[in-house]
């Protein structure tokens, strides 16, 4: 079986409800798989367009079950989870007011607090990014400077900073439905499938490079697009998830609030500093108290 066929049988990232949150929907409906990548100008890959609806088995053995109230989201699962509308509300409150009087902190900061009151996997120090993309897009990253950069794991290091950014999780801010696309396999994974197929050099490749390598090896390897729907979002795995934004078909702005950390420089390799935690920032969320009862109120 060529490798890029082979989603599910190695140690691939399942998706579920992330412990401790509802949603009014489950996963029916909501992933698509395609055919592989395509290779820009740019030398990045971005996802084919030909996506089709999962079908109920292949559905059954992407998701895991949801664990019990008690239960910790592993590292081997990506969880959809749903912040509360005040919330989001809250943002575009600010959002909408001119630069001079915008304060996102206290939002920033609620949502933060509500994350770890729902004990979901956030190291001390986060940084949050809100990320407004036009529709009609097969890619929304961008490099330091706003260059496209295409799927990938792990932000480049901008030029003044030492240190290369990862995205932990990933909320829909809009009010239009909008797609997450990500790759099923770990970074580690890549690392093997490429040591199997003959790349030497894949233990020493940059995360950049690592990832651009393996779709050139296996341009067929397919992708999942996840909807997720206003205030959703999606929880990702320390180890590093290669992902990408999806707006063909939006009407419009796509606005999506990501949280990241720091991981150290971007050169490093794969199993390097991924799920360390967070250095400071010149916008850091600190530590909110986990206590019984409701998280704080914006």
């Amino acid at each position: 079986m060529p490798p890029e066929d082979a989603a599910g049988v190695d140690a691939s990232y399942r998706l579920t409800i992330a412990p401790r949150f509802q949603l009014g929907r489950g996963f029916l409906g909501r992933v698509d798989r395609n055919g592989g990548v395509a290779r820009g100008g740019d030398g990045f890959y971005s996802p084919r367009n030909d996506w089709r609806a999962l079908d109920p088995e292949e559905l059954s053995a992407l998701v895991a079950e949801g664990a019990g109230p008690e239960a910790l989201l592993p590292a081997t699962q990506l969880g959809l989870l749903q912040i509360p509308e005040r919330i989001r509300a809250a943002w575009w409150r600010e959002a909408e007011k001119s630069p001079r009087t915008q304060d996102f902190e206290p939002v920033f900061t609620a949502l933060v607090e509500f994350l770890r009151f729902k004990r979901l996997p956030l190291p001390e120090r986060v940084h949050l990014e809100v990320a407004v993309n036009a529709p009609d897009l097969a890619s929304t990253r961008a490099a330091p400077g706003g260059a496209r950069h295409g799927l990938a794991y792990r932000d480049p290091a901008a030029a003044e900073s030492a240190s290369a950014r990862q995205a932990l999780g990933l909320v829909n801010l809009g009010d239009e439905a909008t797609f997450v696309v990500l790759l099923e396999l770990p970074p580690a994974d890549l690392v093997a499938r490429l040591l199997a197929a003959g790349e030497s050099r894949a233990r020493t490749l940059s995360p950049d490079r690592l990832v651009n390598c393996y779709f050139e090896r296996f341009p067929r390897q397919s992708l999942l697009r996840v909807l997720l729907e206003p205030g959703e979002g999606l929880w990702l795995s320390p180890e590093g998830v290669v992902h990408d934004g999806w707006t063909r078909g939006k009407q419009d702005l796509d606005v999506v609030l990501s949280l990241r950390i720091e991981v150290g420089r971007g050169s490093e390799t794969p199993w390097e500093d991924a799920g360390g935690d967070g250095g400071r920032t010149e916008r850091e969320a600190r530590p909110g108290r986990e206590a019984p009862g409701e998280p704080p109120s914006v």
